[in-house]
C-alpha cells in the first residue's frame, strides 16, 4: 500500500513526514519544477522551513506514477482547488482508491463539502477526512495531538488507524463526515476575530470574550446547519477552534493582526502566504443572515473583512459590548 499525499504545503509536508515512518509515501507537487526544488533541498523553505524531509519520501509530480485502487491518496490542498483534482483523477484513469481528505473548507457558493464534491465526481472512492486541532508546524516538531478520523465506512476507518496512527499523531473515529467538515470550515473566522484584537493589542480579557461569544455562534450555525452537538462540542469543533484561536501559528489569527495593523483584505492575504479559509467562509455564513441567526460577532467580523470599516476597533467593541446572555 502506497501513501500519495498531494499538496506541499505545511500541511501536506508534514504529514507526508509522519505518514513515511512505516509506509512508502510520496509527496507530490503541483508541478515537476517544484518537485525539484525540493528535492535539491529536502527542506520546504515556503511554508515548513526547518524540518528536512526524509530521503526515504519520494518526492514528484502530482500524477507521475498510477494510484491503484488500494492505494491512499491524502489530499493537502486548498478546498477550492478540490474540484480541479477530482477532474484530474478521472483523466488519469482512477476511478477507486481510497481517499483522505485533509484539507479544510466548502464550496463557498452552496456550502457543498468535501466529500459531497468527491463523491459526486467520483462515487467508487472509498472517503474519510481528517480534521481536529492540528497546527502543522507543531505536529512537524513531534509535539503531540490528536485529530479526527470520520468516514460512513467502518471498516476503512480501522484501516486507516492502523495505516497512519502515529506516536505524534494519535486519532479518534466520527461517522459525522458532514458535521465535521462544517465544523473545519467555520472556525476561522472566530480566529480572525481574535487575530484582530491582538493587532490592536488586546490581550488575554478580549481573547476570552471573543472565543466565548464566536464558540456560541459557531453552534447556532452548526445546529442550524443540523450538526450534531456532539461533533460541535468534540475535538474538530470546539477543539479546532480553540486552537486556531490561541496559536500565533494559525493563518487566520495571522490574517486577522495583519488587518487590524491596517493591511487591505488582499494585502493581509499575501502577508499570510497560504490559504485563508475563514476569509471565503465569512461571506458564505453572511448569507445565513436572511434566516435571521443571532450571529453578531461573525456579522462583524464579516463587514471588517468585507466592506470598508474605518473604525476597525470600535466596530469590534461596539459588537462585543452589545452581546449580552
Amino acid at each position: 500500500m502506497n501513501i500519495f499525499v498531494i499538496g506541499s504545503g505545511n500541511w501536506g509536508t508534514t504529514l507526508a513526514r509522519l505518514f513515511s515512518d512505516k509506509n512508502k509515501v510520496y509527496l507530490w507537487t503541483i508541478d515537476q519544477k517544484e518537485a525539484n526544488k525540493l528535492n535539491s533541498t529536502r527542506v520546504n523553505e515556503d511554508f515548513l522551513a526547518g524540518f528536512e524531509i526524509p530521503k526515504k519520501i519520494t518526492i514528484e509530480a502530482k500524477f507521475s506514477r498510477k494510484i491503484n485502487r488500494d492505494d491512499i491518496a491524502v489530499i493537502a490542498i486548498p478546498s477550492r482547488k478540490i474540484e480541479e483534482l477530482m477532474e484530474e483523477f478521472k483523466q488519469h484513469g482512477v476511478k477507486k482508491c481510497i481517499m483522505v481528505n485533509a484539507s479544510k473548507g466548502v464550496k463557498h457558493s452552496n456550502l457543498k463539502t468535501i466529500s459531497e464534491i468527491v463523491l459526486d465526481k467520483l462515487p467508487l472512492i472509498r472517503f474519510a477526512t481528517l480534521s481536529g486541532p492540528t497546527i502543522a508546524r507543531e505536529v512537524a516538531a513531534g509535539l503531540p495531538a490528536k485529530a479526527v478520523l470520520a468516514s460512513k465506512d467502518i471498516e476503512l476507518l480501522f484501516l486507516l488507524q492502523d495505516v497512519l496512527e502515529n506516536p505524534v499523531l494519535q486519532f479518534e473515529f466520527s461517522r459525522d463526515v458532514f458535521g465535521i467538515e462544517l465544523a473545519s470550515s467555520l472556525k476561522g473566522i472566530i480566529a480572525i476575530a481574535v487575530g484582530i484584537a491582538d493587532g490592536l493589542n488586546f490581550q488575554a480579557n478580549i481573547f476570552g470574550l471573543i472565543m466565548t461569544y464566536g464558540l456560541r455562534e459557531f453552534t447556532t450555525v452548526m445546529t442550524f446547519l443540523g450538526v450534531s452537538p456532539n461533533t460541535a462540542y468534540g475535538i474538530a469543533g470546539m477543539g479546532d477552534l480553540i486552537t486556531t484561536c490561541i496559536s500565533e501559528n494559525s493563518r487566520n489569527r495571522k490574517f486577522g493582526k495583519y488587518l487590524a495593523q491596517g493591511y487591505s483584505r488582499d494585502a493581509a492575504l499575501q502577508k499570510v502566504g497560504m490559504e485563508v479559509e475563514g476569509v471565503s467562509m465569512a461571506k458564505t455564513i453572511k448569507k445565513l443572515a436572511k434566516f435571521n441567526l443571532t450571529i453578531p460577532l461573525i456579522s462583524c467580523i464579516t463587514r471588517i473583512i468585507y466592506e470598508d470599516v474605518e473604525d476597525i476597533k470600535k466596530e469590534l467593541m461596539t459588537t462585543l459590548n452589545s452581546i449580552s446572555n
